[in-house]
């Protein structure tokens, strides 16, 4: 039986799932090392970011990690870098970076209010472009090396 017209098109494009691949990896990784960080005060560490602007993505992941941790009811699921599957937490932060990648603002704002309260949804969407940022120019700088 051959599959709907409509059903090819839902499909994601490979290298749409090849690019998410490499993200969630590098997400994984960033927030791997996170877990061994001692804790601090998150919105202590979004005012020194925001005055004292850093370029690696370790720092907005480590800061954007103690904001989950402290806005889901369980912290946020991330796998071990070579699991197969997904959480809906990394499915969840993809789809937020992707969002955020387009400039696609509506959507951005959608996932920030079903999953985070009122007061973190700006510390939250701001980490996380942030990140995006990072995370791109070391995607890109690990591809040149």
């Amino acid at each position: 039986m051959s599959q709907p017209a409509f059903a090819a098109k839902l499909q994601p494009a490979p290298d749409i799932e090849e690019t998410s691949d490499r993200a969630v990896s590098f997400l994984r990784l960033l927030m791997r090392k996170c877990r061994a960080k001692a804790r601090v005060e998150v919105f202590e560490t979004c005012r020194l970011l925001l005055t004292d602007p850093r370029d690696s993505a370790q720092d907005y992941a480590d800061a954007l990690l103690g904001i989950l941790s402290q806005a889901l009811p369980n912290g946020p699921v991330i796998h071990h870098i070579h699991a197969p599957e997904r959480s809906f937490d990394e499915n969840w932060l993809l789809a937020l970076f992707a969002a955020l990648s387009r400039n696609d603002h509506a959507s951005a704002t959608f996932l920030l209010r079903a999953r985070m309260p009122l007061q973190l949804r700006r510390p939250v969407g701001w980490l996380a472009s942030e990140l995006v940022l990072r995370m791109e120019t070391e995607a890109e700088q690990s591809t040149r090396s």
